[in-house]
């Protein structure tokens, strides 16, 4: 579900897996997903969001994943539920886009490098 009004007709899609969360980013030209949502260069306002979650956030692999591990993704669906209405509109709107949870499997489904529609 939403957390703010979109701005366009793309949406960020997370879901909890791999023992962390991920967020597939849609490409704003063509179809599917960013390959690399995440390179090598900073970006400051995913270097906020993850600075205040507490966690560090990577995106060479097709995915944003925020190494939350143990501490949130193993713990009770409260911190997981927290760390998502942290997140998430911190997403939203760095992004201009909606969001919406996947399941583990559709994330890998629609996963760039993992999905057969590439």
């Amino acid at each position: 579900m939403s957390h703010t009004v979109p701005r366009s007709h793309l949406v960020l899609l997370y879901s909890w897996a791999a023992s962390n969360f991920h967020v597939l980013v849609p490409k704003r030209r063509g179809t599917g997903y960013l390959s690399v949502p995440y390179g090598h260069h900073p970006i400051p306002g995913l270097d906020a969001i993850a600075d205040r979650a507490g966690v560090d956030v990577t995106g060479l692999d097709g995915a944003l994943c925020f190494e939350c591990g143990g501490r949130v993704f193993h713990g009770n669906e409260s911190l997981r539920s927290a760390f998502v209405a942290q997140v998430v509109p911190a997403l939203e709107a760095h992004y201009g886009m909606a969001s919406r949870e996947v399941t583990e499997a559709d994330f890998w489904r629609l996963h760039p490098l993992f999905s057969r529609e590439r």
